[in-house]
């Protein structure tokens, strides 16, 4: 028996060497492939004729990712629940000869969602083959100073309305073993950011979501053509961040600098086009991330400190605060 049993043992460690060894194999290949594609990424996809739907296309980044995705010639579907805005869209789409559709929704509602979606089916709107969940909520306060209606609003936008819109269209694509979720998340889903915790903590949760979605798709026994895409801005000049002394305090405004939507556009759709499951905006931000994650978080701090220029903004609160008391005196 003990000999039967040492057999077995023998037996399990030699699979278990075995299991070891070709895991080390597609590890060494895995990292390969990685290190080519950063010096050579995979070409571009076509987009003309997918059926593209973004969330927010009134104005800003949804707007401009309308206009460019209309000119790949992509069919456009505008959702934005203004109305003067999203026909505004739709205007400048159709202008450039693009063939575009718009519906006024409120994202925040499962069942209106549920009913436009109804609606696009009965006016022979195409099969959506990408869907841009970019519409955003953004709150800029003191943690203590919060409406906790705004708290709610922003995450009814910025995380549910994900889950809605993504119940809505996943199971077309799982059906047809193809397509392209989009979500327009922030630097602010990688790092916490004062006053902003509401915002941060709903765009953590986009990234929680994208990522485990990925995965079960991933590992669906279909195996469809699905493609994942997070994109990570660090500030875009739409008018969502209401910071304008941003500009002034910023250390390296060529690298952290506001981007324009027409620029965060063009970054987005190559991101798209190339499949890649995250990006961000500046690229070079994963990079500095990787090495923060590293490092001890005292380093990490004064790493961030110092890009941000926390020195510079303390000078010029207590310069402030001294006018203040000044004027009381």
């Amino acid at each position: 028996m003990k000999i039967i049993q040492h057999i077995f043992k023998d037996i399990k460690l030699h699979r278990l060497f075995l299991d070891l060894s070709l895991l080390s194999a597609k590890i060494s290949l895995a990292m390969i492939m990685a290190t080519f594609r950063m010096i050579v990424p995979c070409s571009m996809k076509r987009l003309i004729g997918e059926t593209v739907l973004i969330t927010g296309a009134g104005h800003g980044l949804g707007r401009e990712l309308a206009i460019q995705l209309s000119l790949m010639g992509c069919i456009i579907v505008c959702w934005d629940n203004d109305i003067d805005n999203n026909r505004s869209t739709m205007r400048e789409v159709s202008k450039n000869g693009g063939e575009v559709y718009g519906f006024v929704v409120d994202i925040s509602k499962r069942m209106e969602v549920r009913e436009t979606v109804r609606l696009m089916r009965k006016v022979g709107v195409p099969d959506i083959t990408m869907l841009i969940n970019n519409a955003a909520l953004l709150h800029h306060k003191p943690y203590l100073s919060f409406d906790p209606d705004d708290v709610e609003k922003t995450f009814n936008v910025n995380v549910l309305s994900n889950f809605w819109t993504i119940e809505a269209f996943l199971p077309m694509m799982l059906m047809k073993g193809s397509g392209h979720i989009v979500a327009i998340s922030s630097m602010c889903g990688i790092y916490g950011v004062s006053q902003k915790v509401a915002y941060c903590s709903s765009k953590f949760a986009v990234r929680g979501l994208m990522e485990a979605l990925h995965e079960e798709v991933r590992l669906d026994e279909r195996k469809p053509n699905i493609y994942f895409t997070t994109i990570y801005p660090f500030y875009i000049d739409t008018g969502l961040a209401k910071d304008p002394k941003y500009r002034m305090n910023c250390r390296f405004p060529y690298i952290f600098g506001v981007v324009t939507p027409e620029y965060a556009a063009r970054e987005i759709i190559k991101a798209i086009r190339r499949n890649y499951t995250e990006y961000s905006i500046p690229r070079c931000l994963f990079s500095l991330n990787a090495i923060n994650r590293i490092v001890p978080e005292s380093v990490m701090r004064l790493i961030l400190d110092f890009l941000a220029n926390v020195d510079r903004k303390q000078k010029e609160k207590d310069t402030m605060n001294a006018k203040l008391d000044l004027i009381k005196i």
